[in-house]
């Protein structure tokens, strides 16, 4: 479980939210290289999404969910109180890996990396709005996902990962600009 904080890089787990935006590519080829994940995922949620903003902020939710995910999977989700954060964080990630239109919020982004490039991509829409069920429902979905990632079909290549193998070093200017340029700006009609 990695947060992505709204200020600066912070110390121990996580990321500042510009320098993960900055990084991003390079974060993942890192953990790949040391062996802290195999694959990775995105908990996106709306801002009204309080069951899945409560499980992230408690200990006990991320203490069990950062042990489920081990040394195979690292999550990356945004840790922040400000609305037009969050809100900017999920077009940015709905826009850049063309979601729009496959999964309502909140939901879990899974994806693989290899060589810059992201492939196997898959949604999973999660529907609990108790809290004690949407842990359930997201340790399941983050479990079933480690258990059938082995037998996930042949990767789809997407515009992002076009995207990436043309650029080495991605900006936050870039990747907004990017993201932009391929219609994002529609995506806050989900919103």
């Amino acid at each position: 479980m990695i947060p992505i904080f709204e200020q600066g890089h912070q110390q121990g787990i996580g990321h500042g939210y510009n320098n993960f935006l900055k990084r991003f590519i390079e974060i993942c080829e890192n953990h790949l290289k040391n062996k802290r994940a195999k694959s990775f995922a995105f908990i996106l949620y709306d801002f009204h999404d309080k069951q899945i903003r409560d499980i992230l902020k408690s200990q006990g939710g991320f203490a069990k969910l950062d042990r489920l995910s081990g040394s195979e999977l690292s999550i990356f989700y945004i840790h922040s109180d400000n609305k037009k954060l969050v809100k900017a964080f999920n077009r940015i990630f709905v826009g850049a890996f063309e979601i729009k239109n496959t999964a309502e919020l909140p939901c879990v982004l899974f994806f693989k990396m290899e060589d810059g490039d992201v492939d196997d991509v898959q949604i999973i829409e999660l529907e609990q709005t108790d809290k004690m069920f949407a842990f359930q429902e997201l340790y399941n979905t983050i479990e079933n996902y480690l258990k059938n990632s082995k037998n996930l079909p042949t990767p789809k290549r997407n515009k992002l990962t076009e995207f990436i193998g043309k650029v080495k070093t991605i900006t936050v200017e870039e990747l907004i600009k990017w993201v932009i340029g391929q219609g994002l700006e529609r995506a806050e009609d989900i919103y």
